[in-house]
């Protein structure tokens, strides 16, 4: 990689970061860099990116103005390295992990300066710890340390029978960690399966996903009834499943005992609370999969009040909270309230774009566009997804990317732009006969949008549109076709098109 490139890399990473932190991180990093001997270049550079509006090369060239003998590269090399240790060091130091591994490094410390009683007494403090919060990686690490200390004392003050206790709790826990690993890889697969893959397609699939279920329950059984890493994996396992196998019943079900578990193990999720998150995204999935409106604004308020206690997360739960309330509108046709609610919020997620996934940002591009097109304002639509649909080959493969491009056939269908959609829809096509057989509905609505293009014969229109519009009410029903036609209201657009 060229030099230039790996710098300018290095300097979207920094913008980036800066973005986004709250004020408190900032004032946190200003405080314990502060100089006494005037500001130095690396603060100079961290004020310049917090003025807002600020591109890449204006920072570049404000920096060369004002600071002529400064090295640009160096420096922001110099900040990022910083800003990574210190806002590091704050989040590490509210988590119970980053306490126990600090445990481990005082009593060595403590140990080196024979205070032994005091060692012994840290290692024991944060072992118990340690396993209130099933941190076995921490716990053993202290285990292992406590049975070397004593074996450089020549096992003063231990006699046999306690050493076999102190081995054996590590072989039980060394068991445990193994088995909550084999566990979470079997989730990670069905995880991967589910967003690349999606819902299964054919009976092989099926049989894949069978496999690794039946490996799943192996591994549920050889675990200890009352952890909650063990529970939240099978749990969590179970509704990746249901949802995979298009049984949103069940998984609802699943999901609500899961809450159950987080509700009662607060303590344990974890900050940011990443796996909490993706429970209550995974629940109101299932709610509005059954057209449960009325409940979800139950979840959605459990997801606000995560903004306030983990600032650290809002890049990921401030998107969520837009989509889904956005999609509880859109879902029952109040379109001029979605528009409202889209220019409320647009600020919000507009300061956290640059902390963006790629996926999350199709979501949101996905979402904005539809209220836009519903609205009528279809120039505005194709400007969300733009940025989306001209990002390049290895994202197109995504399931977001995949229903963008069905919504901008449409937009460019309201646009009668009948050149370019002729070029699209057989690229389009190509494209998913070489994931496999396309599927239905893909076809139907395709097919739609070349219709609705050509036909000049009003009774062939309306009856060929009622044909497809049938048709997809019936696959409606279908747990394969569903995912598609869950993105986008098509039915909906077809029932304007004939009216």
């Amino acid at each position: 990689m060229p030099v230039i490139e790996h710098l300018m890399t290095k300097l979207d990473s920094l913008l980036i970061l800066i973005n986004s932190m709250d004020t408190t991180e900032k004032r946190y990093f200003q405080i314990n860099t502060k100089m006494h001997e005037g500001k130095k270049d690396y603060q100079f550079l961290f004020d310049l990116i917090l003025q807002s509006g600020l591109s890449i090369d204006l920072v570049k060239t404000k920096f060369k103005k004002y600071k002529p003998d400064g090295s640009f590269e160096i420096t922001c090399n110099h900040l990022y390295n910083l800003l990574l240790d210190k806002l590091s060091t704050k989040d590490a130091e509210k988590e119970v992990e980053f306490q126990a591994l600090k445990a481990y490094q005082q009593a060595k410390f403590l140990f080196k300066r024979n205070l032994f009683d005091d060692a012994f007494q840290l290692i024991e403090k944060y072992k118990m710890i340690a396993l209130e919060y099933e941190l076995f990686s921490p716990y053993l690490l202290l285990a292992k340390l406590e049975i070397r200390f004593y074996n450089q004392l020549e096992f003063k003050d231990l006699d046999e029978n306690k050493l076999v206790k102190l081995q054996s709790k590590i072989e039980s826990v060394s068991r445990q960690q193994r088995a909550i690993e084999n566990h979470t890889g079997l989730y990670n697969l069905i995880s991967i399966r589910q967003i690349k893959q999606g819902t299964i397609r054919n009976e092989a699939e099926k049989e894949k996903l069978n496999d690794l279920a039946f490996n799943e329950l192996q591994a549920v059984s050889g675990q200890m009834k009352n952890s909650f890493e063990a529970q939240k994996l099978h749990l969590l396992f179970q509704s990746a499943y249901f949802m995979k196998t298009t049984n949103p019943k069940s998984s609802l079900k699943v999901y609500y005992e899961l809450n159950e578990l987080f509700e009662n193990n607060r303590k344990l999720w974890g900050n940011p609370p990443y796996f909490y998150i993706n429970h209550i995204r995974g629940i109101l999935n299932n709610l509005r999969w059954f057209g449960n409106y009325a409940e979800m604004p139950y979840f959605i308020d459990k997801l606000k009040n995560l903004l306030s206690e983990f600032p650290t997360a809002q890049a990921t739960i401030q998107p969520l909270i837009f989509i889904f309330e956005s999609l509880m509108l859109t879902d029952q046709r109040l379109f001029l309230e979605a528009l409202n609610h889209l220019n409320e919020i647009q600020d919000k997620i507009t300061e956290k774009e640059t902390s963006l996934t790629f996926a999350t940002k199709a979501e949101i591009a996905l979402q904005a566009a539809v209220v836009l097109f519903w609205n009528r304002n279809y120039k505005l639509a194709l400007k969300a997804i733009r940025p989306i649909l001209n990002a390049g080959k290895p994202f197109s493969q995504l399931p977001q990317t995949k229903h963008i491009r069905f919504l901008n056939i449409l937009i460019h269908c309201e646009l009668n732009d009948h050149d370019y959609l002729a070029s699209e829809i057989r690229s389009f096509e190509r494209d998913l006969k070489k994931r496999g057989k396309p599927l239905k509905s893909e076809e139907i609505i395709l097919k739609s949008a070349s219709f609705i293009l050509k036909e000049t014969d009003t009774k062939k229109f309306s009856k060929k549109l009622k044909q497809q519009k049938e048709t997809l009410l019936k696959l409606k029903d279908n747990p394969f076709e569903r995912q598609l036609l869950n993105s986008f209201d098509f039915i909906g657009w077809l029932e304007g098109k004939l009216n």
